[in-house]
């Protein structure tokens, strides 16, 4: 049975009716075991939930045919739980170690640090650990996900369980038993605070274009229902001469889901929404006034009869999906706007929901169908839509960094969630330079949330000066004069790279960032992403003969992170966890070794498990 309790942390006890005796290939008593089973006084991390009115449910024994009494016994006839596991919310290394322990059937406890950052800094300080899940058996620790798994696989991990049920230790170590205790009692001290800015209540639900204000209502019903897919007006595809402006691959642009203003007009006589073409051409005007409708070139009028060729308008929400408009402008905000610090965390708390709730039970694949079809998705979109006004004036730097990171995850799921899988290295481009929102009434891409905000203005990596090797003849996306050059994060902080999803499995899991804890938490970003991007190989003399690194580090953003490929390995290796390998890079790095640096393989296949 697994029993959640929803605090400002998260408790979970999960407990499996097989034993380690199962586990290992040893005949198991579960029918005893279940008339032995019975309830008994709660200690250390039970106590303190139970003080809350939690319930803690017990299963059966670890250790198969231990009797009341026995050795592992807590002295009630249930054998300890000698198993912690500290995790985060959305956190696919968590649910990959947390499904490996279920598989086994070794019992946990589970200690979820969201919004808890001065828990989560004491069991980093616990640990030694920067990255979640950190597993502990025996109040000792065993190590991350992948450390768990592969004792899990050769047995190791096992042993430590036998060894801590026959003493009777329980899986979380003292100090992080009264770490919790005092986390609980709200007196444990925070040598930083995150920035909670919940909101006191949901976001608001926007004033949407359909339903505008006393004067209006009228017009926005006819803009619903001329939009409607089956009897609205019809929409066609139009491709057009667009000039050399936008370069040679623009030159002819294709127009989707548009119609023109005679289109409108006949419509609108045709279902009595108006009584004249003069009429119908007034209505018409008023909806491209308020944004019911946009002209694709944003520079005409709606007006009969239309010049020479006719002008092209499309419908804002169709904009959106078409990929021809920000993914936030399907309705126009109306109203004020809170604080960007507190849109963006309700946005950032809506997305992360829904991705907890859809994220496979091993942590590899979202269900990103399931998002979209959801009730939450819907949600979400209309909260996103504040963002179109807010004011980004006031934001520090560590407000606007992780403002941006957390728009950019956000969007990225939206965008995957409207648009589908990108399928090669063209779709993925466009992806990234079309999937936007509008953000303080600025369009904002993927790339220029990037690129522009987050690298300091730099060039992207499909830029010509970038892949020539010298970044110096290509422009950042914000040229002279460009309002958005404000938001520019400096110094660029090259952490950002492990905080930037992509839905690809390659790509770091989402994660939670917030203004005042942010150097901490991009720090926890980068020792997570190097726990499986970097692999060190050594000579038989246990000298460093080689390095591998992800393609973020070692290619497309390499002078992000150094001048020099041993400028890059002194970077990450500050990174990566403590052992042989590590030892081993910077004695060959301080001893003025060439260590050949090469990148791994990016699977950019979606993580939606298909």
């Amino acid at each position: 049975a697994i029993v959640r309790v929803r605090s400002a942390m998260t408790m979970t006890v999960a407990m499996r009716g097989d034993a380690v005796g199962r586990a290992r290939g040893v005949g198991t008593h579960r029918g005893r075991d279940r008339r032995r089973r019975r309830r008994h006084q709660p200690h250390g991390l039970h106590d303190h939930l139970e003080q809350k009115g939690a319930s803690v449910v017990r299963g059966s024994s670890l250790m198969d045919g231990v009797s009341d009494g026995d050795s592992g016994s807590d002295g009630s006839g249930a054998a300890a739980v000698v198993v912690a596991i500290v995790t985060t919310a959305s956190c696919p290394h968590c649910a990959r170690a947390k499904k490996a322990l279920a598989n086994a059937g070794v019992a946990y406890e589970e200690i979820n640090v969201d919004d808890a950052p001065a828990l989560r800094a004491a069991s980093a300080a616990i640990s030694g650990f920067r990255s979640v899940p950190q597993v502990f058996v025996g109040g000792e620790i065993f190590g991350g996900a992948d450390d768990t798994c592969e004792g899990l696989r050769t047995g190791t991990f096992m042993e430590k369980v036998e060894a801590a049920s026959g003493s009777g230790t329980r899986g979380a170590p003292p100090a992080l038993e009264e770490a919790y205790a005092a986390h609980k009692g709200g007196t444990l001290k925070e040598t930083t605070t995150p920035a909670t800015v919940a909101p006191s209540a949901p976001a608001p639900a926007s004033t949407t274009s359909w339903y505008s204000p006393t004067g209006m209502a009228n017009i926005a019903a006819t803009a619903k229902a001329m939009a409607d897919g089956s009897t609205g007006v019809k929409r066609t595809t139009v491709r057009r001469f667009n000039g050399f402006t936008d370069g040679l691959f623009q030159v002819i642009k294709t127009h989707d889901g548009v119609f023109t203003a005679e289109a409108a007009v006949e419509w609108l006589m045709e279902n009595k929404k108006a009584s004249s073409v003069d009429a119908a051409a007034t209505l018409g005007a008023k909806m491209l006034e308020n944004k019911l409708i946009v002209d694709v070139d944003a520079t005409n009028a709606f007006v009969m009869p239309s010049p020479s060729p006719p002008p092209l308008f499309r419908f804002q929400a169709d904009a959106a999906v078409n990929g021809n408009a920000p993914l936030n402008v399907a309705s126009v905000y109306v109203g004020e706007a809170r604080e960007a610090k507190i849109v963006v965390e309700d946005v950032r708390r809506r997305i992360l929901k829904l991705y907890d709730e859809f994220l496979s039970s091993d942590g590899r694949a979202v269900d990103y169908d399931g998002i979209r079809s959801s009730d939450g998705f819907k949600e979400f979109v209309k909260a996103s839509e504040e963002l179109q006004r807010v004011n980004l004036n006031g934001l520090s730097r560590e407000e606007r960094l992780a403002f941006f990171i957390n728009v950019y995850n956000a969007l990225v799921i939206h965008g995957t969630c409207v648009f589908g899988t990108p399928k090669n290295t063209l779709e993925r481009l466009s992806f990234f330079s079309k999937t936007s929102y509008n953000i303080g009434g600025h369009t904002y891409t993927c790339d220029d949330i990037e690129n522009g905000v987050l690298r300091g203005n730099r060039p992207g990596a499909a830029t010509l000066g970038a892949l020539l090797g010298n970044p110096s003849l290509s422009r950042g996306p914000f040229r002279a004069g460009d309002p958005r050059r404000y938001n520019v994060v400096l110094p660029m902080d090259p952490r950002i790279h492990f905080a930037l999803v992509c839905g690809a499995r390659s790509c770091p899991p989402i994660r939670v960032y917030t203004s005042k804890d942010i150097h901490r938490e991009l720090e926890d970003a980068a020792f997570s992403f190097f726990e499986s991007e970097i692999d060190v190989v050594t000579n038989e003399s246990g000298e460093a003969a080689s390095a591998a690194v992800s393609k973020i580090v070692g290619e497309w953003y390499k002078f992000d992170f150094g001048a020099s490929d041993a400028e890059r390995l002194r970077y990450v290796s500050a990174f990566m966890k403590a052992g042989t390998a590590k030892d081993a890079l910077i004695k060959a790095l301080d001893d003025g070794k060439d260590v050949p640096l090469t990148t791994r393989a990016y699977d950019w296949t979606l993580n939606d498990g298909k």
